[in-house]
């Protein structure tokens, strides 16, 4: 489940910022900015004031896009990686499906 900034690591993040971007240092206007996580938390961070930090809407966009969803991503197949799970193949014949190919070239049930 994923957990937010409370209020009070909001406004406390706000005034660090200043009212100016903490990644490109951009004024921000209303509206135009989110709170995120430096560390994201599906990757062990806190949602505390010193994870948190004020992006505007592109500098937000593009971390998350370029950084964080692949960094969750690795660590989703590292962690299933582990515990011995492994997705199916889908080439057909593989060992994960029904029919087998002789040498011959005949194809069969398995």
């Amino acid at each position: 489940m994923r957990r937010e900034f409370s209020n009070w690591t909001k406004a406390q993040a706000a005034l660090r910022a200043a009212g100016h971007c903490e990644g490109c240092t951009r004024k921000l206007l209303a509206g135009d900015y989110h709170y995120d996580h430096r560390i994201p938390d599906a990757m062990g961070g806190s949602s505390d004031i010193d994870n948190c930090q004020v992006l505007c809407k592109s500098c937000h966009s593009t971390k998350t896009r370029k950084k964080d969803v692949p960094e969750i991503a690795k660590a989703k197949r590292r962690q299933r990686a582990a515990q011995g799970i492994r997705r199916r193949s889908t080439f057909a014949c593989s060992r994960d499906s029904r029919f087998k190919k002789k040498i011959d070239g005949s194809v069969v049930l398995r």
